[in-house]
């Protein structure tokens, strides 16, 4: 992953540190999307070069933003964006991962976020991102490609959805939506693998979805986006059915 310098800023306020400008333009591009979830940072040098600061300011800056939790690093893994705090979803795990209907309303979400992300897109989407999607479509609609493999150029094809959104706010609050999502299931021991029919279900929502995009309309990506997490509800509910759910039965709050 490179900065683009062209979009950094060289304004720094009155009485700030360069290492306190650093970390306010890394935020920047998080909040951009230009630096999404899971992404690793550039090492050292290479910041350095890109904002024209010193080593020892980016190493200040840096962390800066592993306290306030924005950043993580690994030991010989590089410094990444962190895509989640673990301590902020547990609880929203413990409801969806105990409840069925909560964790189908919590799939139900998704859908609604997934359409704010795709109705981001039509407005910032370039051209070259045009052409990754389709590539990817590409590769998904391979003679002889598995379910499994599908299921994975999915997620990539969606991924490269969410960037094109230019929206930190939203990739990270889909990334806690998701992350929490498949970990309910995998608590369940659920598998939500799709068909071959289902798989292909979702190559041609996501080939109408490029077509939105390409004619820039918002309403129907946005809806297109919809549909395709209302898709994966419904393959959801076969492997956590809601029909055997029992509702719990509304308690008063004391007063």
């Amino acid at each position: 992953m490179t900065l683009n310098p062209e979009t950094s800023s060289d304004r720094r306020t009155a009485g700030q540190s360069v290492a306190d400008w650093v970390a306010e333009e890394l935020k920047r591009h998080i909040a951009s999307g230009e630096l999404a979830p899971g992404d690793r940072l550039p090492g050292e040098r290479q910041l350095s070069d890109a904002l024209s600061v010193s080593r020892v300011s980016i190493r200040s800056a840096l962390q800066n933003l592993k306290a306030q939790g924005l950043l993580s690093s690994v030991q010989g893994g590089g410094t990444h964006v962190v895509a989640r705090d673990p301590s902020m979803d547990r609880p929203l795990l413990h409801l969806v991962a105990s409840d069925p209907h909560a964790l189908h309303d919590l799939a139900e979400m998704i859908g609604h976020v997934a359409s704010f992300g795709a109705r981001r897109a039509v407005q910032n989407i370039t051209s070259d991102q045009i052409e990754d999607m389709k590539a990817v479509l590409e590769t998904m609609a391979l003679s002889g490609r598995s379910p499994s493999l599908q299921a994975t150029d999915d997620i990539k094809f969606h991924a490269l959805l969410a960037r094109a959104s230019e929206s930190g706010a939203y990739m990270h609050l889909m990334s806690v939506l998701q992350e929490t999502l498949g970990a309910a299931l995998m608590s369940k021991a659920a598998r939500n693998q799709p068909t071959r029919e289902e798989a292909h279900a979702f190559l041609h929502i996501n080939r109408l979805l490029v077509l939105a995009l390409v004619e820039r309309d918002a309403d129907q990506a946005g809806q297109l986006a919809q549909s395709h997490a209302d898709q994966r509800r419904k393959l959801m509910e076969n492997a956590v059915p809601l029909q055997d759910a029992q509702r719990s039965t509304p308690l008063r709050a004391a007063g």
